[in-house]
């Protein structure tokens, strides 16, 4: 009954801002910034000249922020780059919403962030020992589905219609890279930083009973232990991305055990 009020409103909880809102810290902060450094780049209102990586400039002129900018820049307008940028959402999303390996934060966001800076690093280092890049966008997203691959070994996903674990995906990417003549080095690049990731993180510690990778405590202090859940603003919507301020989840809401790994029947390629 509407009872003189004007027409009924329904809201809508499946629209682009409760989808937006519903993403996890990082993954939410990291798709923004690759759109919009892609998006901006692309339409020159910043210069592609002004972000990709050189050790040269950031030596010699100290522009500092292309350690990081190039990272943000996915490709010129095409398909393969709207590909990378789902990728980039699908597995960011599945490693960060499922808990990943414990480097000190209880597997969540502060171990998150971590593990990305940890790859950007070795990204970074390899491909001025090796002269890959200048851009670093895609290499980072193929870090991030090894590492997961490796989490959730037999998490069920789709390429191109064939269902297979996820632990002989970046197998059979790899594959299709290379059957379809597109340069493979980069994408290699960024499964062997994963590998040295999930080494250090994971076997080293069962096999040795070492800790080699310890989350920084200011990362802790800041996220918490478990994923961190921003505070809702006043105005009673959910958070996005930016925005200083909240606070951690509980750490019982991490323990282990009990995790609903990956999505089954996730497509790729389409």
């Amino acid at each position: 009954m509407n009872n003189g009020r004007g027409p009924a409103q329904v809201e809508d909880t499946n629209g682009p801002q409760q989808w937006y809102a519903s993403l996890p810290f990082v993954t939410r902060n990291w798709f923004t910034a690759a759109v919009l450094g892609t998006v901006l780049a692309n339409f020159g209102v910043i210069p592609v000249d002004k972000i990709y990586y050189s050790y040269e400039i950031v030596k010699d002129e100290f522009e500092i922020w292309r350690l990081f900018t190039n990272f943000f820049f996915m490709g010129s307008f095409e398909l393969g780059t709207l590909i990378q940028i789902y990728l980039l959402y699908q597995y960011s999303m599945n490693y960060e919403a499922n808990s990943g390996f414990n480097t000190g934060g209880g597997g969540g966001t502060a171990d998150f962030i971590f593990m990305l800076v940890f790859g950007m690093i070795g990204l970074l280092v390899t491909g001025t020992l090796f002269s890959l890049g200048p851009f670093y966008g895609s290499q980072l997203v193929n870090y991030v589905m090894y590492i997961w691959c490796k989490r959730d070994p037999t998490a069920q996903v789709n390429i191109w219609g064939f269902p297979i674990q996820a632990m002989y995906l970046p197998f059979a990417l790899l594959i299709l890279q290379v059957f379809m003549g597109n340069p493979y080095i980069l994408t290699l690049q960024g499964y062997a930083i994963g590998h040295v990731y999930y080494f250090l993180a994971e076997v080293l510690p069962k096999v040795n009973a070492t800790m080699v990778l310890h989350t920084p405590q200011f990362l802790i202090s800041k996220f918490g232990v478990g994923e961190y859940v921003q505070p809702r603003p006043a105005n009673g919507m959910d958070a996005v991305a930016g925005g200083g301020g909240g606070r951690p989840a509980a750490a019982a809401n991490n323990t282990g055990g009990g995790h609903n790994w990956g999505r089954g029947g996730q497509a790729l390629g389409r």
